[in-house]
């Protein structure tokens, strides 16, 4: 039989708080909790905002809308991309006021760093100390601290240029002043932020300085665009042939709006390069020069192995930050081999001095390319050496007959110097390696020549040098543009006493006429071929690079005899000690290199009677006492090169792309520059507080939550301003780890124990009113 379900009535309760009686010690538990519990949870959870720029907002309330817009209306699936010319947007960097002197962390004082510094924002100590604990706790080989605290410092410098960027874009792209705007959006494609999002209109904005876009990027954009979304990138600089097509591949459209970010407190970059006042043995002044080229060839590493490590912490810092900003071009983006001064600016009256270098950037997906910082200073050491000696000494002579006038003794110690007597040696080489009977070029030669009664070939002998054609060059006021810098290679008939080891010499196997005859065909047929690789062959880079400097370094000659610059006091000098040539280099190793070749058998050719085997039979050298210029009229200037101008002084800021010479080109033409950068306007001081008695034994930094430990930056009265940090500069003598919000232990054990009071009291009242009113779940 089934009976009817009863259910006993639901319990009327009483919440504790709302039981009556005892009044006091409910008021009690309850503000003892609230209290002590905000005391202490307050200081715990109020951690500095790891990713205060990473978090949704409303576009309305962080951009700042333009009154005319690049798209009226989102623009649709592929439509043609956009290219305007913004204004400069500035940044800061705040970081960069403390990098210079910040002395590497002991591993005493990152062991005990604490996980919440991971948090911290990019532009903190803490969260550089946090970093690079982990590089050091990671696989691989690991940076030195001076490598890795200068690519932290990029990296930070490209998030802050990245935001400040993002804002200039996006004002200007499309409305986005309504409350469907959210910008920097941090759920959208998969953890990576996304600069602007309407959900309603399912459409979304990605702005990125620079023209690189990333695999993950694209993939984002594939993903999103196949269920409904719209996506546009924008970049700062026009994106190769290649990157366009992979964006329009995934579903997205694109934009560039062109615009420089001027860091608004440059930090003092130290020995930088081409500084008139500055002494390699001592630190610079603050007329310093800095720039992109600088901080960007600092960080290239010093070797293939080494440029891959650097890539590596690069990419493994840009992914751990919150936005992942790139820098305009990527590790390996630069061929440094082809780095050449083509811009100076020098103003007398404020003795400020600009420059700027062309370089080919790298095919996308090429191996990274290394050895920025030594190719900028010898681009430096050169200019100098230039500028100190005379012109009469600019000479190198390699002639087995001249033994004693291989090189000014001067000029031998200095790294210019080093490079001409190099490449006159390479230049032999060159020529005997297209004159090899098994290339196409030496095959046409020898059946050009010829032959002696019983089929020999030969020639008279000869001298080769290089010497330089008229640069191509706009001279505008206080600015020389260096548009082009050819050299020329000139050979001619030239007797030798030492002749190369032989049976027979030339004379003895054709006549006088034939001889010189097949010497001037030699003349006609390798001239051209030598002198294209000293243009473009990059065993010639080196002489390249010296001999735009030496076109720089004349026009501030010139200009300097009529109005003393920067340079004045460095001109005609005499002295170049404080640029050195590499250490341990002798250019009589190279004059003995030389005679040794002229031993040894270069190639062998064989004709119908039998072959003759080829020595180097060849003197020469280079001398560059003179650096012609062919001024180029301001009319043709400004149709060939109407961008030029805005392009070198972008690029004291950062790399930019030269677009006079192929805007698409995948492997295109940037330009990196530097010079006097603008020194960051003074703080206000701010007002100084009243001093707080300390405990004694507190040890260094426990009443000071700015003191970091390793590294500070607080200033030091006692020391000259360009005195060198100490190793233990800033370091707590206990290895404590800087204090976190209060002065001591005390008040955190005591809120805790108050709070666990409290808490037992909350629980006391409770198990006291359940026994009052009986056993537990009875009704009332």
């Amino acid at each position: 039989m089934n009976l009817p379900e009863t259910r006993d009535p639901e319990p009327v309760r009483h919440h504790w708080w709302k039981r009556p009686g005892r009044p006091l010690l409910r008021i009690v538990a309850v503000g003892v909790t609230a209290a002590v519990g905000g005391a202490v949870l307050v200081p715990v959870l109020d951690l500095p905002d790891a990713r205060a720029h990473s978090h949704t907002e409303l576009c309305s309330e962080l951009v700042e809308q333009s009154e005319e817009y690049i798209y009226e209306e989102f623009p649709e699936e592929g439509a043609p991309p956009v290219e305007t010319d913004g204004e400069n947007y500035d940044y800061e960097a705040e970081l960069d006021a403390i990098l210079d002197s910040y002395v590497e962390p002991t591993r005493e004082y990152l062991d005990r760093a604490p996980d919440e510094w991971a948090a911290e924002p990019m532009d903190t100590r803490k969260r550089l100390d946090w970093e690079y604990k982990t590089h050091l706790a990671g696989e691989g080989p690991h940076l030195s601290w001076d490598q890795w605290k200068g690519l932290y410092g990029g990296v930070n410098r490209d998030q802050s240029r990245g935001l400040a960027y993002e804002r200039a874009a996006l004002s200007a792209f499309h409305p986005m002043d309504t409350a469907e705007w959210l910008c920097r959006d941090t759920k959208l494609q998969n953890g990576r932020t996304t600069s602007a999002v309407n959900n309603r209109t399912r459409q979304f904005v990605n702005v990125s300085p620079g023209n690189t876009i990333s695999r993950a990027q694209l993939k984002s954009y594939k993903d999103l665009t196949r269920v409904g979304y719209r996506a546009h990138h924008v970049f700062s600089t026009t994106p190769s042939t290649n990157t366009a097509q992979q964006v329009r591949a995934s579903g997205a459209t694109y934009s560039v709006q062109r615009s420089t970010g001027v860091q608004t407190n440059p930090p003092p970059p130290g020995n930088g390069p081409f500084n008139p006042d500055c002494n390699k043995r001592a630190r610079c002044s603050w007329r310093a020069s800095g720039g992109a080229v600088n901080n960007m060839a600092r960080n290239s590493g010093t070797s293939a192995a080494n440029a891959a490590n650097m890539r590596t912490a690069s990419n493994q810092l840009t992914n751990s930050s919150p936005r992942g900003f790139q820098s305009n071009f990527r590790f390996g983006g630069i061929d440094w081999r082809s780095l050449e001064l083509r811009y100076v600016s020098d103003d007398p009256a404020s003795q400020e001095f600009d420059y700027a270098f062309s370089a080919t950037e790298m095919p996308e997906g090429a191996e990274p390319s290394y050895g920025g910082e030594a190719v900028l200073d010898l681009s430096s050491d050169a200019l100098f050496t230039w500028l100190a000696l005379d012109r009469r000494q600019f000479w190198v002579n390699l002639n087995p007959d001249q033994p004693d006038t291989i090189i000014d003794e001067q000029f031998a110690t200095t790294e210019a110097g080093r490079v001409l007597l190099e490449s006159d040696f390479e230049l032999k080489s060159s020529l005997y390696d297209n004159m090899n009977p098994e290339t196409e070029s030496g095959a046409e030669f020898f059946e050009s020549l010829e032959p002696g009664p019983n089929g020999e070939l030969c020639w008279s002998s000869w001298r080769m040098w290089v010497e330089p054609l008229p640069a191509s060059a706009r001279e505008d006021g206080d600015q020389l543009y260096i548009l082009d810098a050819p050299l020329r290679v000139q050979m001619e008939p030239f007797d030798v006493d030492g002749a190369p080891p032989g049976t027979a010499t030339c004379e003895d196997l054709v006549s006088e006429d034939v001889a010189d005859r097949n010497l001037q065909r030699l003349i006609e047929s390798m001239t051209p071929l030598v002198e294209e690789a000293v243009n473009t062959a990059p065993e010639y880079a080196d002489l390249r690079r010296v001999y735009t400097a030496r076109i720089a370094a004349e026009w501030l000659r010139e200009r300097d005899a009529v109005r003393p610059g920067a340079f004045h006091d460095i001109i005609d000098s005499g002295d170049v000690s404080q640029w050195p040539v590499r250490e341990g280099w002798d250019p009589q190793s190279v004059y003995d290199e030389f005679l040794e070749a002229r031993q040894t058998v270069q190639f062998r050719y064989e004709y119908e009677h039998g072959g003759m085997d080829y020595y180097q039979d060849v003197t020469g050298g280079i001398a560059l006492p003179d650096a012609p210029r062919d001024p180029m009229p301001e009319a043709q200037f400004e149709r060939e090169h109407p961008t030029l101008p805005q392009s070198v002084e972008s690029a004291k800021f950062e790399a930019v792309a030269d677009r006079d010479v192929d805007p698409e080109a995948d492997a295109g033409t940037a330009w990196l520059g530097g010079g006097t950068l603008p020194e960051p306007e003074p703080e206000a001081p701010e007002p100084t507080p009243t001093p707080t008695p300390t405990t004694p034994g507190d040890g260094p930094g426990t009443d000071d939550p700015d003191n970091d430990g390793p590294g500070s930056d607080k200033p030091d009265d006692s020391k000259p301003d360009d005195a060198e940090p100490t190793p233990d500069a800033g370091r707590p003598d206990d290895g404590e780890l800087a204090a976190t919000g209060f002065s001591g232990g005390w008040p955190i054990w005591t809120a805790l124990a108050l709070l666990v009071t409290g808490s037992a009291l909350i629980v006391l009242r409770s198990r006291l009113a359940r026994r009052a009113d009986g056993a537990p779940g009875r009704t009332e």
